[in-house]
């Protein structure tokens, strides 16, 4: 045979390996450059990100954990004792509207909740906020649908809102509509060096990243080990067939229709008969493939990516604790003061911008010169046996409280129960209490 020539045979290997979409991966990995040898970075675009989120499974997971946890608990607002606001919310869906602009926020960097207000006014025009009769709806919008004009931002260097957008152009339903800016509740994505990374000239600064622009490859490699996993189990165990004068058999007409034949009654007497029916010529044997390390390989690749997305594993994969008296609840603080922090940047401004306006509306029967102060209930959530061990240490320290006119048994009353639920909070009015008897009963030391 000439070189450079190939059998039939061997091409149809090759396109068999070409055709492999595993293989292909592993190429594309094979192609990767850091940093110090070409790096370049690229925007991913709404189409990929989309396609992330919905057919990687670990990536849709760590977008829905960190945005439920941020929602899921909700807010509590200590002013509002008839429950009036928290009312007001329910009926708008706000919950619903905030989880699903916070989850576009995180996937393609942004979004905008437009909030239907009636005052008389236009959508474009600021909203005249001493004549809000009702707030009718939320609808939230991803960033994608807004468009910024170079010429919609405020531009007087005085103000406090200079530079920050006064009008939204949206695509409500393939009708462009405007918003003014005093009628969106704005979500923006992750930070990036907007001067120093040209990522897209045509991408509009205002908005952020995605959250999964610098994780997205991560996922896609992690989805990748766990395919290679699969494959070698498939592997795993390796059958052996040895027949005489094989090649013999290949060469002679109709060989490869009768090895075929002849594998395929071999696998069909392993799978259904713990008998296997051998010529005189033939032997088999099984060849077992050791997957030493595997486990361990596996566990620093999700040390790597809790890690890199600052979400513990016992919550992102769902593994217990590992180590002696370990019980995970050091992480999940951590975890959950992330958590805190991120709903304080995020979406308590949006929330307070929100039940700010909704104060001013006749239908809420509020009064706009309270001051509403929004709280996040804690992610953190105690069990049976934590909550009485830990009023019983309050009661301790409330009755020495008491006991040394610090506060009024009354205070501790109010404190603990007046809002409708326990609070280890104590609020102390007026003057502090006279104890009984308390007045001239100094005793001076003596001397002996």
């Amino acid at each position: 045979m000439a070189q450079g020539k190939k059998t039939t045979q061997e091409l149809t290997i090759k396109e068999q390996m070409k055709a492999d979409g595993y293989v292909d991966t592993a190429k594309k990995i094979g192609q990767k450059v850091s940093g110090n040898t070409g790096f370049n970075l690229t925007l991913a675009d709404d189409a990929t990100i989309a396609s992330i989120y919905v057919g990687n499974g670990l990536a849709k997971r760590y977008i829905d954990l960190i945005v439920d946890d941020m929602i899921r608990q909700w807010i509590t607002i200590p002013e509002d004792t008839d429950g009036k606001v928290l009312n007001y919310l329910k009926a708008l869906n706000a919950k619903r509207e905030f989880k699903n602009a916070l989850r576009a926020s995180k996937l393609f960097g942004g979004a905008l909740i437009f909030m239907v207000i009636e005052d008389g006014k236009l959508p474009n025009e600021p909203v005249d906020i001493k004549n809000i009769k009702a707030i009718h709806k939320l609808k939230y919008f991803s960033r994608k649908y807004v468009t910024i004009d170079a010429l919609n931002y405020y531009n007087d260097a005085t103000q406090a809102n200079y530079g920050d957008p006064q009008f939204f152009t949206v695509n409500v339903n393939g009708k462009m509509e405007t918003f003014h800016e005093s009628r969106c509740l704005i979500f923006q994505g992750e930070y990036y060096p907007q001067d120093e990374l040209a990522i897209n000239p045509g991408y509009e600064k205002y908005w952020g990243l995605s959250i999964l622009q610098s994780l997205h490859e991560t996922f896609e490699d992690y989805g990748l080990a766990l395919q290679a996993l699969f494959r070698s189990l498939l592997k795993a165990n390796i059958d052996v067939l040895k027949i005489k004068n094989l090649m013999q058999l290949l060469a002679s007409k109709d060989g490869q229709k009768q090895l075929d034949a002849r594998a395929q009654i071999f696998d069909l007497a392993k799978s259904v008969s713990t008998t296997l029916l051998l010529d005189n010529d033939e032997s088999f044997e099984s060849i077992s493939q050791a997957l030493t390390g595997v486990a361990e390989v596996f566990g620093k690749l999700q040390e790597t990516l809790a890690g890199m997305t600052g979400t513990p594993s016992t919550i992102l994969f769902g593994t217990s604790p590992k180590g002696l008296q370990a019980d995970g609840s050091g992480e999940m603080r951590i975890y959950y003061d992330k958590i805190k922090s991120d709903q304080e940047e995020d979406i308590l401004p949006q929330l307070e911008k929100l039940v700010d306006t909704i104060s001013y509306a006749q239908d809420s029967e509020l009064s706009p010169d309270e001051e509403y102060c929004i709280e996040f209930n804690s992610l953190w959530q105690q069990t049976d046996e934590e909550k009485v061990k830990m009023r019983a240490e309050q009661a301790k320290t409330d009755e020495i409280y008491i006991n040394t006119g610090v506060v009024d048994p009354n205070e501790v009353r109010a404190s603990r129960f007046g809002n409708g639920k326990y609070s280890v909070e104590t609020v102390v009015e007026g003057d502090a209490p006279v104890l009984p008897d308390a007045t001239d009963q100094t005793t001076l030391p003596t001397n002996n």
